[in-house]
């Protein structure tokens, strides 16, 4: 990573960027820093991001909309491309930029497999919407199609991903959960599948309830979740500095979730309740241990004031935490009404894993930025720093009104008041589109003549 250095001149308050020496000579454990982009160009990573971020705000404007008739039944068409507009428009969409981009600064190796690269965005992308739109005007074909060309897509993310982690010679801890995560998403995307062909011809028949409680669970416990506590122990390790934290938790962790995640499927699809609150009970052990050890890596940082960054992290921490442990009590108790599924769907994929995505980013996309424009220009001009490329402000502002706007709207669910939980919503609008804003802001400085910032 760079380092900041005074420009030279009084009153100057813009800065030069030189290349340091690391903080410490230990290597951290999770990996390698973002020490550059490894020969992966701008436009792989970039288009997933801000689509992810557009599909972030595009939610939060229809939710207050949309979920009061979730509160009816989580069946109805519109809801259900409310959730695919969450879990593959918005995270599935973050998580495949991010990886594209960190898995070879993660493993020390190039991208492999960049034949399938160029295909990925767009087939990726019309999959998406395809099937948001066969969700939402409830159409089989679109279903169909949009379930195809998702899988199609995961298929080259995945040759992708699993051909540069084989060859490197290095696979730190986070590749272990992306490798987990990796054959949990498989299994979703097909499963998804086979449920669209079911609209068509219904042949689960009384196993259709069974499939899709596992599609569930495997989407946000087993791809997303597992996704983001790997990606954790190398970027939450990054940002805070905190070098001295080590694997020896993270370990266990990986195994307790598998195994939890693995006993509470085989739960759902053989229909033993025993099995389901073993495999439950084993995931809040998870959860814990996580949350224990997220603490222990915030106590090891060395950056000892906490950015907008590791705030979101704490947060999202938090609601990993009522999530599993709440949600697990609830659900295996009986007490899945459309309300309770409702809640526990905002914490989840709101909560925990969007508000993670949003906190990374504003990392992420000013290092992006900044290395295309800016890192030619070092030695030869006075450039901004990187975290002058997001508008601190904003990005407080937005957490405020999501960390604020958010608890509400579970307990306006909760409680199924309607007109409260829009009026929340409106909160959450505002400052999820504050944050895509935000993001847009950064990626200006691509521009010609954006290389100074006002004192």
């Amino acid at each position: 990573m760079p380092t900041e250095t005074p420009a030279e001149g009084k009153g100057d308050t813009r800065f030069r960027v030189r290349a340091a020496s690391p903080v410490s000579s230990r290597p951290m454990p999770g990996g390698p820093g973002l020490g550059g982009r490894r020969g992966v160009s701008l436009s792989i990573p970039l288009p997933f991001l801000l689509t992810g971020a557009c599909a972030a705000a595009l939610f939060a404007l229809l939710a207050p909309w949309i979920l009061p008739l979730a509160l009816q039944t989580p069946a109805f068409p519109q809801v259900l491309a409310l959730v695919h507009l969450v879990t593959l428009g918005w995270l599935t969409m973050t998580i495949m930029g991010a990886s594209l981009q960190l898995a070879p600064v993660i493993v020390a190796a190039p991208l492999r497999a960049t034949m399938f690269v160029r295909w990925q965005y767009p087939l990726f992308l019309v999959g998406v919407l395809c099937l948001i739109a066969g969700f939402w005007f409830w159409q089989t074909w679109l279903l169909i199609t949009g379930g195809t060309l998702v899988v199609l897509a995961v298929a080259q993310y995945g040759i992708i991903l699993s051909i540069t982690f084989t060859r490197a010679s290095t696979r730190p801890l986070t590749v272990r959960f992306l490798i987990a995560s990796l054959v949990y998403l498989f299994l979703v995307v097909s499963l998804g599948l086979t449920l669209a062909c079911n609209f068509a011809t219904g042949f689960l028949g009384t196993s259709l309830e069974h499939l899709l409680l596992l599609h569930v669970t495997l989407g946000v416990i087993g791809w997303l979740s597992c996704t983001l506590i790997g990606v954790s122990y190398t970027l939450g390790r990054l940002f805070s500095l905190a070098h001295t934290h080590d694997d020896r938790w993270g370990k266990r962790i990986w195994f307790i979730l598998n195994g939890g995640i693995i006993v509470l499927a085989a739960g759902e699809v053989l229909d033993w309740p025993l099995v389901t609150w073993g495999g439950g009970l084993v995931l809040i052990l998870a959860a814990g241990l996580f949350a224990a050890d997220f603490w222990r890596m915030l106590r090891a940082r060395q950056r000892k004031k906490l950015e907008v960054t590791q705030y979101h992290s704490i947060a999202a921490t938090g609601y990993f935490g009522v999530v599993i442990g709440v949600g697990a009590v609830l659900l295996l108790m009986g007490q899945a009404t459309p309300a309770v599924f409702t809640a526990l769907g905002l914490a989840a994929l709101v909560g925990w894993l969007g508000q993670s995505t949003v906190g990374y980013l504003y990392k992420i996309v000013p290092f992006l930025v900044w290395s295309e424009r800016y890192g030619p220009l070092v030695g030869t001009r006075k450039v901004p720093l990187m975290r002058d490329l997001v508008h601190e402000q904003w990005a407080w502002i937005s957490w405020w009104l999501l960390n604020g706007s958010l608890p509400v709207m579970i307990g306006a669910t909760l409680a199924q008041q309607v007109i409260v939980l829009q009026v929340a919503g409106g909160g959450l609008a505002l400052g999820l589109c504050l944050v895509l804003a935000n993001l847009l802001r950064a990626t200006f400085h691509l521009r010609a003549g954006q290389w100074s910032l006002r004192a």
